[in-house]
């Protein structure tokens, strides 16, 4: 995790605290019940960590399709140059064969 996604992970659980001690604080037949309170602060926090997860596997993602592109670019870099190659050597070959034809119909 970065230092970025503690300091938020920290200040979702903090910000349920005080939201849920305040809130159950404003009910007069009951005081705030640390339970609640508890149990908040583990769902505020573990909804947070999810949220990272699934930050991280995105990133993850995007890295493996971005190495997947860098190598289908040099891959089609490569086949372009041989393609390239053979059709030099191809228009070659026909230029000969051209030539050859040429100089047999007129001498």
């Amino acid at each position: 995790m970065e230092t970025r996604d503690t300091i938020f992970l920290v200040v979702m659980v903090l910000s349920s605290f005080i939201l849920s001690f305040e809130w159950l604080s404003r009910f007069e037949y009951k005081s705030a019940n640390p339970l609640i309170i508890l149990s908040v602060m583990i769902l505020v926090g573990t909804l947070a960590v999810m949220l990272i997860s699934i930050n991280n596997k995105l990133q993850e993602f995007e890295n493996r399709i971005e190495a997947k592109d860098r190598t289908l670019k040099v891959n089609m870099d490569g086949t372009g140059t041989k393609i390239e190659e053979r059709m030099n050597e191809l228009s070659n070959k026909i230029d000969n064969a051209i030539y050859e034809l040429n100089r047999r119909k007129y001498h």
